[in-house]
């Protein structure tokens, strides 16, 4: 008879799943489990802290398009990991959260006074699309199932699947198993929009006199930045993006309209017409698609595109709603505008009026310029009135055209952070090296951060621009600051 270690069987079914990396941290109730890793073609990766293995695995599933896959001991484990659990989760990240806990006769309940156990499918069911404990090995592949299933259902997001240290370790005989390809309990193609909403779509903006794209974390999920950005140029339409959903479309784009233009944005969604959303819930940091930074309901038609259906028509009245992937749908409208584009005064009309809302409306002009050895880039904002320009516009850049000699002395303020898009962290290609306390800093913290590169800028002296020391060499990798 062939037998088989139940963890052994765990990673058996997670290879099946396409999964080639697990992040967490080892420990000896799930031996039986991360032991098998390197026959089935599993890396572990493993980091300080249980939450930063929730966080690389959402970031995965985000990048690959795949099954991110964490791993958290009981007890202290399974509460560190919590956090990360919240925020994937509510992020919409595809991530498979595999836990260990006690054994059998004294959890489930708790036989009283059990080591380091508490509840973990109760506490994370909270914040998970499922959460469930496996009681016996005979139905390991059952359950595993299920939280595949549930996963790639609907709107991305955790699953949990919590196995006791004595299924994980213990020895089991193998005949009976039932393992299955992914094929054979979920659906493995993309949800494939009808003919007639694509055509109906395609109507729909051909005819707007103000088009608009909104992407979200759905184009990122399904790996269709090619598509949209193929659709975008097709409509010559303005591209924003939710807060989720950065990245969908390059940042240096011409036709894309960073988070961080907030005044050429509420103009944008505001006087469009037709809105297609793709992959959004249009949740809070959307203004959940209402008036006045979006188009009034009589006034704007929305084409919404989601996976979920729940989702479709949510906060925001649809003419067309569409359950569908984003990758697919946007495929089949590229090739529907192939066949039939919009004509050339549209066209050129489409992309006139995107030109007049995008990023080179919101920056007046680059400039470059040498002072003692350090190159920078200073970047002019157009004055607006809300207090986030504000904070850019006088913090920031100024500190950035100091840099470069452009202004004749330092502000005097109390610390002050400011954010900016991550594909800009090397505008200023040179920071200001400090004596402590005595002169302004600019510090990088991240260069290549995934999300948001952040500044820091603090000033407690009067002392002028060209009393302040340089460094020799410019350094694009800065992480920390004493001013952060």
């Amino acid at each position: 008879m062939t037998q088989v270690v139940g963890g052994d069987a765990l990673a058996q079914m997670l290879a099946a799943e396409g999964v080639e990396v697990v992040f967490g941290i080892v420990d000896g109730t799930y031996m039986g489990f991360f032991a098998s890793f390197e026959k089935h073609g599993i890396r572990l990766i493993t980091p300080r802290h249980e939450t930063s293995a929730a966080h690389m695995a959402g970031a995965y599933a985000r990048l690959t398009g795949k099954l991110g896959v964490c791993m958290a001991s009981n007890g202290p484990g399974v509460a560190n990991i919590l956090p990360g659990v919240a925020v994937e989760n509510g992020e919409g990240n595809r991530v498979l959260l595999v836990t260990s806990c006690r054994r059998t006769p004294i959890a489930y309940p708790d036989r009283g006074g059990t080591y380091q156990y508490f509840d973990q499918t109760g506490v994370t069911r909270a914040m998970t699309k499922w959460s469930g404990a496996v009681p016996s090995f005979e139905r390991l592949p059952e359950l595993f199932r299920r939280a595949a299933r549930i996963s790639w259902s609907g709107r991305p997001g955790v699953v949990h699947l919590d196995v006791p240290e004595t299924i994980m370790n213990g020895v089991f005989e193998a005949e009976g198993l039932d393992l299955r390809p992914p094929e054979a309990y979920r659906r493995t193609a993309a949800i494939e929009p009808s003919a007639s909403q694509v055509t109906q779509a395609a109507e729909l903006l051909r005819n707007a006199e103000r088009p608009h794209i909104h992407a979200g974390s759905g184009v990122l999920h399904a790996r269709a930045s090619s598509a949209l950005e193929e659709v975008a140029t097709a409509l010559g339409a303005p591209v924003t993006t939710s807060w989720a959903g950065r990245g969908a479309l390059a940042d240096n784009h011409e036709q894309l309209l960073p988070i961080w233009a907030m005044e050429p944005i509420k103009k944008a969604r505001s006087e469009a017409d037709v809105m297609l959303v793709l992959g959004s819930r249009l949740g809070e940091t959307d203004w959940w698609g209402k008036p006045p930074y979006w188009g009034k309901p009589d006034e704007q038609e929305m084409i919404q595109v989601d996976i979920d259906d729940e989702i479709l028509g949510l906060n925001k009245a649809t003419e067309l709603a569409v359950l569908a992937d984003a990758g697919a749908f946007l495929s089949a409208l590229a090739s529907e505008l192939r066949q039939s584009p919009l004509s050339d005064q549209r066209l050129q009309t489409n992309r006139a009026r995107t030109a007049s809302l995008g990023p080179k409306s919101a920056l007046n002009s680059t400039k470059r310029c040498k002072t003692r050895g350090a190159q920078c880039t200073a970047r002019r904002y157009r004055p607006r009135a809300d207090a986030f320009s504000a904070t850019t516009q006088s913090t920031c850049s100024t500190a950035a055209m100091r840099q470069c000699g452009r202004v004749s002395s330092p502000r005097s303020t109390s610390p002050t952070r400011c954010f900016r898009p991550s594909s800009w962290a090397c505008w200023v290609q040179g920071y200001l090296r400090l004596s402590a306390g005595k002169s302004p800093s600019l510090t990088q913290e991240s260069c290549a951060s995934s999300a948001m590169a952040r500044w820091a800028f603090t000033s407690k002296s009067s002392k002028p621009h060209s009393a302040m020391t340089f460094p020799s060499s410019t350094s694009c990798s800065a992480t920390s600051s004493g001013a952060w």
